[in-house]
């Protein structure tokens, strides 16, 4: 951007620090490094071939395609290899540019110019340009789609396109972490003019799959985009199967029926690291293991009662019992390892006895409370049964009530008084924006705080990373305090492949690399 347009527009060439750590002109401009633990012997890349991958999925009735709404990891792992985002996570929250060439905003944070990538087309041959972007936000914030909280700060009024390959994003509150947000889950760039996308149609994208057929709740076919600007796409297809229970995909894994498995138990990783023929994939970074308490719903509308329960879990013992040594212990916040985490607060311990003193005082000695339960994630049946039983030492009955590990996360968390909660990795802006405000649409803790959300405007707006820092250092006390969290581990979620796979990315789910099969390749058997 030449210095006419910065002063027509008015931006200017500042240099902000990106997620407290990188200044964006530091992010790789590509799809950055397969980091492939699989495959390291197996020689050059080889075209050709299908890939078949089993995934955590919906039931038939509960599955979407639409990236803008597709909430399970078989919807995020086909929307991120047929569409693209404008800039998307690394492994350490840091981000890398995708469709975006630039991002740069003004004094205040109030206006931000996203500059396109020049070259880039659908995988029907049209041209990117600003009237895709606008169309997609447009559509994002339809609020009757899952993606309407991700981009709630942009002004869609004063958002305009500046030629082609241009689009100035105004803010209805300043945000000094744009590239945060539109990293987020649901924010995909479609076609514009793009409608319902329910597999009637076959939608068009700029990733390095096309869509061929999606069957709910069971499988999505792909096949290899030869328009893809970041190529080359090594595999002729990809075959995206659905399968909810973690037993069971592992079974299909080793059964043949597919060459990569997400998402696997931590006991079936440890089992597998000693097989000759699968390479276990793990991930650099954790994630959150941890209950939720609705804040706003009794017991849990008491603090002590939240306190007690958090007190009554041994972290140490769910680490090593429920994760087989790919896990650290949690302290009941949320980002270990992202810009701006608060790791010097005290670390949580089992304390049993306080505990009873604190339900004592509350007036719940002898607790009793329901937590639902399901095979729907690793480690989710194994870490309630284990609080279950470490709870009895504080007097706390938790009774399990097992449902349907295909809606656990549609239905059940968030709903129930106390039920599992399994966010991946976002940056704390993005995080808090879409769990912790009082009208954020994933606040499955109740938690409605009105000075805690007008601190948490003034950390998204500051655009002095001190200042931002401590501000949500002051934010994250405050959930450690009195929030609904019992956040127990960061466990890293381990992935399977055969040894013929290579190019298998080491992503944490949430980040542009998992479940992205860009560069993965099939050996010759």
């Amino acid at each position: 951007m030449d210095n006419s347009t910065s002063a027509r527009s008015g931006f200017g060439r500042r240099t902000f620090l990106l997620a407290g750590a990188l200044t964006l002109g530091a992010i790789a401009t590509g799809c950055g490094s397969p980091g492939s633990p699989s495959g390291a012997a197996l020689g050059p890349p080889r075209p050709g071939g299908r890939l078949r991958s089993v995934i955590a999925g919906r039931s038939a009735s509960a599955d979407v395609l639409d990236p803008h709404q597709a909430g399970s990891s078989a919807g995020g792992a086909v929307s991120k290899n047929v569409w693209d985002k404008l800039v998307a996570y690394n492994n350490d929250l840091t981000l890398r540019y995708r469709l975006a060439q630039s991002l740069e905003p003004n004094a205040d944070g109030s206006e931000w110019r996203i500059t396109l990538r020049p070259g880039v087309v659908f995988s029907d041959g049209t041209p990117l340009t600003s009237r895709d972007v606008l169309w997609s936000f447009e559509r994002m914030l339809d609020p009757a789609k899952s993606s309407s909280g991700d981009l709630a700060a942009v002004d869609m009024s004063r958002t305009r396109a500046d030629g082609d390959l241009a689009v100035v994003v105004a803010m209805k509150t300043p945000l000094a972490d744009f590239g945060s947000v539109l990293a987020g889950w649901y924010c995909y760039i479609v076609k514009d003019g793009t409608g319902t996308i329910d597999g009637s149609e076959l939608p068009v994208g700029t990733g390095p799959f096309a869509l061929v057929r999606w069957s709910p709740g069971d499988r999505t076919l792909l096949r290899r985009n030869e328009r893809y600007w970041d190529g080359p796409v090594y595999l002729d297809e990809v075959e995206i199967i659905q399968i909810a229970e973690t037993e069971a995909r592992v079974n299909a894994f080793l059964s043949g029926e597919a060459e990569v498995a997400h998402e696997i138990s931590y006991l079936q990783a440890s089992t597998l690291a000693d097989d000759p023929n699968v390479t276990v994939v793990v991930p650099p970074a954790g994630l959150m293991g941890a209950f939720q308490m609705r804040v706003d719903t009794a017991p849990f509308d008491d603090p002590r009662v939240r306190q007690a329960m958090r007190l009554a879990v041994d972290r140490e013992a769910m680490v090593e019992s429920v994760y087989y040594g790919y896990a650290e212990v949690g302290n009941d916040i949320y980002g270990k390892g992202a810009p701006f985490y608060h790791d010097t607060l005290p670390q949580r311990s089992y304390d049993p006895q306080r505990a009873r003193e604190l339900l004592r005082a509350a007036g719940h000695e002898q607790l009793t409370v329901t937590l639902p339960t399901a095979d729907g994630s690793p480690g989710m049946l194994e870490s309630a049964t284990l609080f279950a039983e470490q709870a009895k030492a504080a007097g706390i009955t938790i009774k399990l009530e097992s449902v349907p590990a295909d809606t656990y996360f549609s239905q059940v968390s968030g709903k129930a008084p106390l039920s599992h909660v399994g966010w991946w990795n976002y940056s704390l802006d993005y995080f808090y924006g879409q769990t912790m405000t009082s009208d954020s649409p994933s606040n499955g803790t109740g938690w409605r705080r009105p000075d805690w959300d007008a601190e948490f405007a003034q950390a998204r707006a500051a655009m002095d990373p001190v200042r931002r820092a401590e501000l949500y250092r002051e934010l994250q006390e405050q959930l450690w305090n009195e929030g609904g969290y019992i956040l127990f581990s960061f466990a890293k979620r381990p992935d399977a492949a055969k040894n013929f796979v290579g190019g298998v990315r080491d992503g944490v789910p949430g980040t542009d690399d998992w479940a992205n099969y860009a560069t993965t390749w099939l050996a010759e058997q």
